[in-house]
């Protein structure tokens, strides 16, 4: 039987590398592995002898000219991988800045192997110590709000140690992106699609306080935290416009219905009420459906829907009764905490069963 780590394509996308890049990959040959793609992000003539003695190594070197992003460079390998590497057992990315183990990466290789269908990433345990500050940060805090919006508890969002089978890669070049957000912009399409997201812990390694990293504090953390929050206030710009439809729907028929129902103002405010609130469902369902979760083909979602409308409706008035006889809050204060909590609930339900992937299928 073929030994699945012969199989296996490292992929390393790399920026402006030094000597231990070469040494790194000598490390990795020691562990079997024997198909090592490198992709060289526009790193300039001055990094040139450096690639050309991976070459010499066995390395499969590909060339930005110009430096587009690490999203870029890992969509670079994958089609390399996918048009000429037919035969790959599984693909595993690690970065080239020595924070990956070579002994981690054969640890994560195995584990991809028997489940080729997932996306297994290398978590590192930022409990421990010597861990530079706004690395520190920056994981607590993304790991946080994904925990919080995607219902998915990662301990590293950021780690660039993955692994997967070779079905996933045209799925994975289709996902938006080009630079650090695209490894987040992963995470979150694995989510929306139904891929099994695994974890494997590994060592934390910060040479020299992480100083040959090339991620811009300022500029891709913005970037990552926008990924991160898109859907969310898409989630949010979709609720504000149903409700302005909701109400300008119900002015409008309370105003146009009153010549002829003047007389009968429960049943002119009824009607208006309704009417706006069933066009109002309806342009909110289409409008997640559509342009938040993107979910063109999603059997059974409107009745779905529908289901956790009614549920938000019982929940709210009974959650708003048991805030103000149990905790003594003004019923307008119970109003608004429990509705926001319901937001956020609504949006993780939408986003989980409403129009979540059936059956594992990738766009």
């Amino acid at each position: 039987m073929t030994n699945p780590i012969s199989k296996t394509i490292i992929l390393i996308p790399s920026l402006e590398p030094n000597e231990k890049l070469p040494a790194y990959v000598q490390q990795l040959h020691g562990y079997g592995f024997v198909h090592i793609v490198i992709v060289d992000d526009g790193s300039g003539e001055k990094y040139q002898p450096l690639f050309a003695e991976l070459s010499r190594q066995g390395c499969i070197v590909l060339r930005h000219m110009v430096n587009l992003g690490k999203g870029a460079a890992l969509k670079t390998g994958f089609l390399y991988i996918e048009q000429q590497l037919q035969d790959a057992a599984c693909i595993v990315t690690a970065d080239s800045d020595g924070q990956h183990a070579a002994e981690d990466v054969y640890r994560l290789a195995k584990e991809a192997v028997l489940q080729p269908e997932a996306l297994t990433l290398g978590v590192r345990d930022f409990s421990k110590g010597g861990i530079p500050p706004k690395s520190l940060v920056g994981n607590r805090i993304a790991s946080s709000m994904f925990a919080l919006l995607y219902g998915k508890q990662l301990s590293d969002t950021q780690t660039g140690l993955r692994a997967f089978g070779p079905q996933l890669l045209p799925f994975f070049q289709r996902i938006r992106g080009s630079r650090f957000e695209y490894e987040l912009q992963m995470l979150i399409s694995c989510i929306h699609t139904g891929v099994p997201i695994s974890t494997l812990p590994i060592q934390v390694i910060y040479e020299h306080g992480n100083t040959g990293t090339h991620f811009r504090a300022i500029r891709d953390s913005f970037r990552v935290m926008r990924v991160l929050f898109t859907g969310f206030l898409q989630f949010i710009l979709s609720s504000l416009g149903s409700s302005v439809v909701d109400l300008g729907i119900a002015w409008l028929l309370m105003d146009t219905l009153r010549p002829m129902l003047e007389e009968q103002a429960f049943l002119r405010i009824w009607i208006a009420t309704v009417t706006a609130r069933v066009v109002s469902i309806g342009v909110n369902y289409l409008l997640n459906k559509h342009l938040v979760f993107r979910k063109k083909n999603s059997r059974g979602s409107l009745w779905r829907y529908l289901a956790l409308c009614a549920l938000v409706i019982m929940l709210s008035s009974g959650g708003v009764y048991m805030i103000h006889t149990v905790f003594l809050i003004d019923e307008k204060i119970a109003k608004l905490i429990c509705d926001a909590l319901l937001f956020l609930l609504s949006y993780q339900v939408q986003q989980r069963w409403v129009f979540a992937a059936r059956g594992h299928r990738l766009p």
